[in-house]
């Protein structure tokens, strides 16, 4: 049992921590209310119509390669971190300097991550809209790409026409990248579309 001084101080502290933290909601308020300030929107959570200002994927190897999420969606400025699972992988952007056909925005800088261990992460900062495709080039037995080691940004709400990812023919891609990439084709016209 607390003595009776303790007790008063406790109290008295009690009340000192609720009149500031008081203090602190009420001028908030008067910051809103007269337009001073605004308060943020929360993060949205990455998916494809819902942009997030961090989103994270995994480079998996079980039970198949695989980015997951495969699509994200992204504010301008945001940053996605790929995190490595199993295998080693890559993270490379569809574009001739790179890896095969240019699939990202006009004068967007294309990227390679270089080849990443499991447990490794590699993170990129987008600040252009567009939408841009990505691929791991590793090659053990068989193409991280045939097997469906392919992925996409869509950062913040791009028009349509003039982005390389959805213009650019995905028959030249192997079986399963093709099949992936005509679904994140499909998805992301059809949230684009909306705005």
């Amino acid at each position: 049992m607390l003595s009776p001084t303790s007790r008063r101080r406790v109290l008295r502290l009690t009340g000192g921590v609720t009149a500031v933290a008081l203090a602190g909601c009420l001028d908030s308020l008067e910051s809103v209310a007269d337009g001073s300030n605004e308060i943020a929107e929360p993060d949205g959570t990455g998916e494809l119509g819902d942009p997030a200002t961090t989103v994270d994927v995994h480079a998996r190897s079980v039970p198949r390669i695989a980015f997951d999420p495969g699509i994200v969606h992204i504010a301008p400025g945001g940053t996605v971190r790929w995190a490595v699972e199993g295998h080693r992988h890559t993270v490379t952007a569809y574009h001739p300097d790179t890896y095969g056909p240019q699939r990202i925005p006009d004068g967007a800088e294309p990227w390679q991550s270089g080849l990443l261990r499991a447990g490794r992460e590699f993170e990129l900062t987008f600040d252009e809209p567009g939408v841009y495709d990505y691929v791991d080039t590793r090659t053990l037995c068989a193409s991280h790409e045939a097997l469906g080691g392919v992925g996409r940004v869509v950062v913040g709400w791009p028009d349509l026409e003039g982005q390389p990812a959805l213009e650019h023919d995905v028959s030249e891609l192997p079986s399963r990248a093709r099949t992936l990439m005509e679904e994140y084709d499909e998805e992301t016209r059809a949230i684009l579309a909306e705005r």
